[in-house]
């Protein structure tokens, strides 16, 4: 009789820790750094100031962590992005010699991902859904607006991107989709009715494909923590630590998640700087990290303040800035880095003198030796280096601009100057064609069909309103026609021509701020781009003037 061996039983179980020498952690970290990685736990608030070793204190808090013994797979990291995750994961490994791997690390959409895919049954959703890029999200959309019978041309009946948008920023603040359209789409109040139903339809359809999309990551799993009580206490259970990277830039779904994770054990480290939050256009809500006091009241507050990137004197310049903020977590940056030039403050009349002022100082620098590309130039908004970029360009000093095309390269600056290259040039075949595009249902056929009638014409603005030119238009863009055809005579007038500035103000009122608004979801950064270009434009009299500078 044959005997079967003995089951041989394997349990696997964390690391006992680095078998390297401990990490000084008190020659590695400055005071204030050793003070938050050495903490037991609990909550923690961490107000990290500009260049003061932010990411340095979070990876050494994780090393320590592991080191004591804490599993790996206990641990949830959330960052920003997938990028910032995995640099602090590698350099703990490097600390630590273990593998860090298990830990679980990534943005919120890349945790919720992985969690809704063990999980996703519970809430009645498949779990080998596909997701949904933001361009794919943005064509399911165009697609439910066709459904509905809705010309997906139609002037004032948003995009799929703009929808994409809206319903995108109403869910990460937790605002009804009414209120985000008052407040910051006004063009579309009409519409809401039918944005409605296009918004139920797209949820039909996602689950007809088993599809989710970057936000249904975030709903889901919120639904999944809410709904699912012995779901939620297994994660609260399991994620025994979190810690949070750039806590100041977590939107209200967000925050929620943070807070439903670590009810329980309340070991939650965020870490931010309420003066450094800007991601508010996306629905970032910066009273997260100031209200998490209130939220947390036993919370440990720190603050790292040594900056280990700036000159006392910029610093200096920073704190007395930030002083001034109402609500904040004060702070004083401390320089680590050796005195430096104190920076200037230049008082200047008005936008052209201080384009023409840094211009002059880049050809200073120059003539002192110093390279151009070893010259930067900041701006707060990209429409701020119009006048900028006109200076160097009239001086002939070469540049790049690192914020996206050059300001008069952006499609919206280019169709809005189209428009006053018709009226002072009748006879310019590609302007006339790339305002004729923006009318809906008018291809390149139809623009040069356009074009032959107008070879034909001895006085082309006078004739625009003939029935010979409306035949040309298809029936949907018969209205829109006229209505462009009236802004070009506007823009000539019948006893003088407008000036630059008042032709392009005649564009965006008649009709193109309705065309931004339908297209892009970034419509009111364009609309200042173009009120700065009309700003620029009052110092010309006339618009030939005004397009040769351009030019």
């Amino acid at each position: 009789m044959s005997v079967s061996p003995p089951v041989r039983r394997y349990k696997l179980t964390a690391p006992a820790g680095s078998t390297s020498s401990p990490i000084d952690y008190a020659v590695e970290l400055n005071e204030q750094q050793l003070e938050v990685v050495m903490a037991e736990g609990g909550p923690m608030l961490v107000i990290a100031g500009a260049g003061s070793g932010k990411t340095r204190t979070v990876t050494y808090r994780l090393a320590r962590l592991i080191e004591s013994g804490e599993n790996p797979e206990r641990i949830l990291l959330l960052t920003f992005t997938n990028k910032a995750a995995s640099q602090m994961l590698r350099r703990a490994e490097g600390l630590v010699r273990a593998n860090v791997r298990r830990v679980w690390g990534g943005t919120f959409h890349h945790v919720g991902n992985l969690i809704l895919r063990r999980h996703a049954k519970a809430i009645g959703q498949s779990g080998n859904y596909s997701i949904l890029d933001q361009e794919d999200s943005a064509d399911l959309l165009d697609t439910c607006v066709a459904e509905f019978g809705i010309n997906p041309k139609e002037r004032f009946f948003p995009k799929g991107a703009v929808l994409r948008d809206i319903l995108s920023y109403s869910l990460n603040t937790d605002r009804p989709v009414e209120e985000i359209v008052l407040q910051r789409y006004g063009g579309f109040q009409d519409c809401l009715p039918k944005m409605k139903e296009v918004y139920d339809r797209y949820g039909e359809r996602k689950a007809e494909m088993n599809v989710l999309d970057f936000d249904d990551l975030l709903t889901l799993w919120l639904r999944l923590l809410e709904e699912q009580s012995e779901i939620r206490s297994q994660y609260q259970e399991l994620f025994r630590h979190i810690l949070v990277d750039e806590y100041q830039d977590t939107n209200h779904l967000q925050g929620r998640l943070i807070d439903l994770l670590a009810d329980g054990h309340r070991n939650l480290m965020v870490v931010g700087d309420d003066a450094q939050s800007i991601y508010s256009f996306r629905g970032a809500d910066f009273t997260n990290i100031l209200e998490f006091p209130k939220r947390y009241p036993n919370a440990a507050i720190y603050r790292l303040e040594f900056n280990y990137r700036s000159s006392p004197e910029i610093l200096q310049l920073a704190n007395a800035s930030i002083s001034v903020n109402a609500h904040q977590f004060e702070k004083r940056l401390r320089a680590e880095q050796p005195p430096g030039e104190r920076p200037a403050v230049i008082p200047v009349r008005d936008v052209l003198q201080q384009a023409d002022f840094v211009c002059q100082r880049v050809l200073e620098l120059q003539d002192e030796g110093v390279p151009l590309e070893e010259i930067g130039i900041l701006y707060r908004a990209h429409f701020h280096s119009m006048e900028l970029q006109m200076e160097l360009t009239r001086r002939g000093v070469p540049f790049q601009v690192r914020s996206g095309l050059r300001f008069f390269e952006q499609r919206h600056v280019k169709d809005a100057t189209a428009h006053l290259k018709v009226v002072v040039n009748p006879r310019d075949e590609i302007a006339w064609k790339r305002v004729l595009q923006l009318l809906p249902g008018v291809g390149k056929a139809t623009a040069h069909r356009f074009w032959r009638a107008v070879c034909e014409s001895s006085d082309l603005l006078r004739d625009l309103g003939s029935e010979g030119f409306q035949a040309i238009f298809p029936k949907r863009a018969k209205g829109e026609w006229r209505r462009l055809a009236e802004t070009l005579r506007d823009m000539r007038g019948e006893t003088r021509e407008a000036g630059p500035a008042e032709m392009i103000r005649l564009v965006l009122d008649h009709g193109y701020r309705d065309y931004l608004s339908h297209h892009f979801p970034n419509a009111a950064a364009r609309m200042e781009d173009l009120e700065q270009l009309a700003r620029f434009a009052e110092q010309f009299e006339a618009a030939d003037a005004f397009l040769s500078e351009l030019a």
